[in-house]
């Protein structure tokens, strides 16, 4: 398994920062709440991506776009654990919604 999941037991409105330089990810102070560091290789939902990177995108059995258009269907977790990217740790937290997470990559 090429990737670590660390569940994180937060708030949805709670800020989110990359545990190796301490910079907030989500932060919801911030008009554009998604603040991706250099660590960030992709901020997903159960039902979409908010950001990803071309190096992550190139690594995943789907595009983003192919995702996107079946995102009724597609299982979103999945999809990302089963990119062929070589270490990453998945950060998992609460959308807010009933059921629904908030998946976000980061490079070891």
């Amino acid at each position: 398994m090429p990737y670590q999941l660390i569940e994180i037991d937060i708030q949805a409105t709670d800020n989110i920062a990359c545990p190796h330089c301490h910079q907030e990810i989500i932060n919801w102070q911030e008009e554009q709440y998604v603040q991706p560091c250099e660590h960030t290789l992709f901020i997903a939902m159960d039902i979409g991506f908010e950001y990803i990177t071309d190096e992550f995108e190139q690594t995943m059995r789907k595009t983003v776009d192919e995702l996107h258009a079946n995102d009724d269907i597609v299982n979103m977790f999945e999809e990302i654990t089963t990119s062929t990217y070589p270490n990453y740790l998945i950060l998992k937290s609460d959308l807010g919604a009933a059921g629904y997470s908030r998946y976000i990559g980061l490079t070891v």
